[in-house]
């Protein structure tokens, strides 16, 4: 979604729904997979009209898969609360923020520019909440919000202490994601193509950044972005020679799928 088929206004441009239009035409079943929460994807699957009929959206970088028609969860997997514990405390510890995600709310332990700008892009609200409230119930991730440099050092940190026991990357340069094990757009991916029949050697999956890397890895065909890392591109089948904002997704279907 961001940085892959959002241009820099988070739209999804003409260009893009035309080829995605296309591909479904041509029975190809579209997926949107995203580290966004549901109610920050439902506007986008609306805009492409998968609303009104049976699809999958993959949700908070593969924590959640849900139904596109019904809004209904298909599957899940949470952090339980003995590990968030351990996330809150060692964020703490290091003065880092921690923000996790409930239906339409953003939940973040201090205020911070980077949740606010979370906000803005995703038009999901934020409260500031305390420990008790945080760690009230499993979540689907944990965020860690802030400047990049930073971050390198919680990253260094939570790697020391939480490596095996959770997937974490980067998804952007200032947010550092704590999943559960076994949450990845790629697992989701399977399940969903296993569902429906679907083989490995044919889905294509197209990203921009490390959150993607093993969606890219799984693909039968994997396309990443121009405008993403280079240790994406030395991952993919082919790069876009378009940017998010030149319709670069629409490269990529009308190259693998379109053959125009």
């Amino acid at each position: 979604m961001d940085d892959t088929l959002l241009d820099r206004d988070l739209r999804i441009s003409p260009g893009n729904q035309r080829a995605l239009t296309a591909a479904e035409e041509r029975g190809v079943r579209v997926v949107l997979a995203s580290g966004r929460a549901p109610a920050a994807l439902t506007p986008y699957a609306r805009q492409l009209g998968l609303d009104q009929r049976p699809g999958d959206l993959i949700a908070y970088n593969g924590s959640l898969i849900v139904e596109t028609d019904t809004g209904r969860e298909l599957w899940g997997i949470k952090l339980d609360t003995a590990l968030l514990a351990e996330v809150w405390d060692t964020a703490a510890a290091l003065g880092q923020p921690v923000q996790t995600y409930v239906d339409g709310a953003i939940l973040v332990s201090a205020d911070n520019p980077v949740t606010r700008l979370d906000t803005r892009l995703t038009g999901i609200p934020n409260r500031v909440v305390d420990r008790e409230t945080f760690l009230a119930e499993p979540r689907v991730k944990v965020v860690l919000p802030g400047d990049p440099e930073a971050l390198d050092r919680v990253q260094a940190r939570f790697d020391q202490v939480f490596q095996g026991r959770a997937n974490m990357y980067r998804s952007k340069p200032f947010f550092f994601e704590v999943m559960p094990l076994g949450a990845d757009k790629a697992l989701a991916l399977a399940r969903i193509a296993e569902t429906h029949g679907i083989l490995q050697t044919e889905v294509m999956a197209i990203g921009d950044s490390w959150n993607d890397e093993g969606m890219l890895r799984w693909a039968g065909v994997s396309v990443a972005m121009i405008n993403g890392p280079e240790e994406m591109h030395r991952l993919a089948t082919w790069v876009t020679t378009r940017d998010n904002a030149a319709d670069g997704v629409a490269e990529a279907v009308a190259r693998y799928i379109l053959d125009v």
